[in-house]
């Protein structure tokens, strides 16, 4: 693959906006570098250990160590966000930063295979209280953003979803066992006639939230955005029942606002 060909390819993402610059990051002085094919190697409570892919897509080198490391800060990081891992997502400045302190050398038009990154968690701190240990009236509030069908075939459906705190207080998504994450907050599936959950609903599957994959530590702040994937099988789909609706926390582990809003529907028409 030449370098004229992938550029071409990457600036079409990006004016398409799968290809996306941070709001954080400076304005293009001529330092610019595409990463994509993201993969999370490793992850604990501290760190999260990605691998990827960079192109030096800008008019300059990119050094980020020695004398040339001030040009770091001017650096503009484009991440391929459609295919970025679940728990990256609505992170991206973490990679962007992390990717700022690696020692690298690329010249215009260089291609790197196997960037390794080393992306330090801070712990969330100065959780609001949830009303009922405060006596106030603070609450969390689980809504689904959006949800959607990514990909299918004939036999199945990847799904994506997005969950937002709409309340006014911290949501812990982490049961209290610790080990399993069975009484954790979960997201399920079904198969529906309409566009509402009723009792004919066919279950499809679900997936619980968990720490270190959709979530760095259980905790989701009033406004943060969680983002997940699932993939179910179409083998009780039929045409009597062929569209979706999404359940977010079935089992209450929540003690939110309003619990009225924790469906979505997805209409399929195919």
């Amino acid at each position: 693959m030449t370098f004229r060909y992938l550029t071409t390819c990457l600036l079409l993402l990006f004016s398409a906006g799968i290809l996306t610059a941070q709001s954080e990051d400076p304005i293009y002085k001529g330092l610019r570098i595409s990463l994509f094919n993201v993969k999370i190697l490793k992850q604990n409570k501290k760190t999260i250990q990605v691998l990827c892919q960079g192109a030096n897509t800008g008019r300059l080198p990119i050094v980020t160590y020695g004398k040339n490391a001030a040009s770091a800060a001017a650096l503009l990081v484009e991440l391929d966000s459609f295919s970025l891992p679940a728990l990256l997502q609505g992170r991206e400045q973490l990679l962007s930063d992390a990717l700022r302190r690696q020692k690298l050398r690329l010249e215009p038009g260089e291609i790197r295979e196997n960037i390794r990154l080393t992306i330090p968690l801070r712990k969330q701190q100065d959780h609001p209280l949830p009303a009922d240990k405060i006596g106030g009236n603070l609450c969390p509030d689980l809504i689904f953003d959006t949800a959607f069908v990514a990909q299918y075939n004939d036999k199945t459906m990847l799904l994506r979803f997005a969950v937002r705190n709409a309340g006014t207080a911290a949501a812990n998504l982490l049961g209290d066992s610790g080990r399993s994450a069975a009484d954790n907050v979960a997201v399920n599936v079904y198969f529906v006639s309409g566009a509402k959950l009723s009792r004919g609903a066919i279950y499809a599957d679900g997936v619980f939230i968990r720490e270190g994959v959709e979530t760095l530590d259980g905790i989701l702040l009033p406004g943060q955005v969680l983002y997940g994937a699932l993939e179910i099988s179409l083998k009780n789909r039929s045409r009597f029942s062929p569209n979706l609706v999404f359940e977010l926390d079935p089992f209450q582990r929540v003690n939110e606002c309003d619990r009225t809003n924790n469906t979505r529907a997805v209409l399929i028409e195919f």
